[in-house]
């Protein structure tokens, strides 16, 4: 009797401590995580961190509400440059890749979304405590868009303006602006937006040159639109998110190109279509636009010129075969050189080794 009593006994504490176990178990588990992640101007993730519980399920809805092209990636702690790096070398691979290339470092990501395209990216938290960034590795975006997932037992980040693990364009509340210049944070150029702006498509890029100059860089036709002379822009507008809102030139334009393309292939009797690469950020900070003439690499940087009284635009195209022809408009104040010598006509003939290389500058002269 006693022994089938001890068992009833026993039999009931180990049904307690497994529904206490449970009980447990249901108390410790962590709701999902729902992360709605979108594109702000300026190549910036809406969101620019958030922080996760070790284990916790992550669901990341992201969506391209940009014009250009971007992925997601989540990467182990430290490795950001590392895969940026990787994936910029990935070249005539990339796309078909969707820019994201072989590593270990890399735990999860998304395909390349277009404009308007969404993917929810799944995934559980990793245990081990620590900052794990998440970039977006399309050409020339890796170095500045990018966030921060914070994976720890208590949710304690550091103060936004201060935390280093995001960009710096990110670390200011969106209407915080410049006293004078309407930017959230100080700047020294060469810097550049991603925005919409007047006179130019929604795929516009403003970039700022030392010499107070600034250039509007046409992505949806691969070309110069206009330089302006004076202050940059206002992008308050943008900033505080109103619908079809652009950014204002806060300095004169004294050059607009008419002419379009710039660049046009001789002998050439099919149909040339144009398409944007993407750019890259080089070491000195000017960015370096990549597109192509039927399949045929073009690069172009643009720079001040030595006196600061113009701009200097820069082509490379390696594999040129054909004649080429530079067009620019003439316009009252700025005269237009080639090797030193001003340009007397619109356009300008090079051969296609002359062409491979070659620079033109456009100077104030009044």
């Amino acid at each position: 009797m006693y022994k089938k009593v001890s068992l009833s006994i026993i039999a009931c504490l180990v049904i307690l401590l497994l529904g206490s176990n449970k009980c447990l178990s249901q108390a410790k588990r962590v709701p999902a995580k729902e992360i709605k992640m979108t594109v702000l101007p300026g190549l910036r993730f809406d969101v620019p961190r958030f922080h996760v519980q070790p284990g916790q399920q992550v669901h990341i809805n992201f969506e391209n509400t940009d014009d250009m092209d971007h992925n997601l990636l989540v990467l182990k702690p430290g490795t950001r440059e590392q895969i940026v790096n990787l994936a910029a070398k990935l070249g005539a691979q990339g796309m078909a890749k969707s820019y994201v290339p072989e590593s270990s470092s890399i735990l999860w990501h998304t395909k390349i979304l277009h404009g308007g395209q969404k993917e929810r990216l799944s995934f559980t938290a990793p245990k081990e405590e620590g900052i794990y960034p998440y970039v977006c590795t399309f050409p020339g975006h890796g170095h500045v868009m990018y966030g921060a997932m914070y994976v720890s037992k208590v949710e304690k980040l550091p103060e936004l303006a201060h935390d280093p693990n995001i960009p710096k364009q990110s670390s200011h509340s969106d209407h915080q602006q410049h006293q004078h210049k309407n930017h959230p944070y100080e700047l020294v150029p060469p810097y550049y937006y991603r925005l919409y702006i007047e006179g130019a498509s929604p795929a516009a890029i403003a970039v700022h040159l030392p010499g107070q100059l600034s250039y509007c860089w046409d992505a949806s036709l691969s070309d110069l639109r206009f330089l302006w002379k004076g202050e940059f822009v206002d992008n308050a507008a943008l900033w505080k998110g109103h619908k079809d809102a652009k950014a204002k030139i806060l300095g004169d334009i004294f050059y607009q190109e008419k002419r379009l393309p710039s660049l046009s292939l001789l002998g050439v009797n099919s149909i040339v279509k144009r398409k944007f690469k993407g750019y890259k950020v080089l070491k000195d900070k000017y960015l370096e636009f990549h597109y192509q003439l039927n399949e045929l690499d073009i690069y172009e940087t643009i720079r001040e010129t030595p006196d600061r009284k113009g701009i200097v635009r820069s082509f490379r195209i390696p594999k040129l075969s054909s004649d080429l022809q530079f067009n620019y408009t003439k316009t009252d104040g700025v005269q237009c050189f080639f090797k030193g010598k001003p340009l007397t006509t619109e356009t300008l003939k090079l051969s296609s080794s002359e062409g491979r290389v070659f620079s033109v500058e456009y100077k104030i002269n009044k």
